[in-house]
């Protein structure tokens, strides 16, 4: 009777498995969805470079001693 009540909570376990696999894969769903539709809202910003500037030399100065 013992190996029965194992087989019977073995497949509850799986079964609960399965039930929690389900809900984190529809939760996961609707992240993305939330996701999608905060994309959708967010606005294209133009992005400009910036000119690189000319570096100015700078003159060394010898020291007489």
């Amino acid at each position: 009777m013992n190996w029965l009540y194992n087989i019977i909570d073995e497949v509850k376990w799986k079964i609960q498995d399965f039930v929690w696999a389900i809900q984190d894969k529809i939760q996961f769903n609707k992240e993305l969805k939330n996701i999608d539709q905060s994309w959708d809202e967010v606005e294209e910003i133009e992005v400009k470079h910036k000119k690189k500037s000319k570096k100015k030399s700078a003159k060394k100065t010898k020291k007489s001693v």
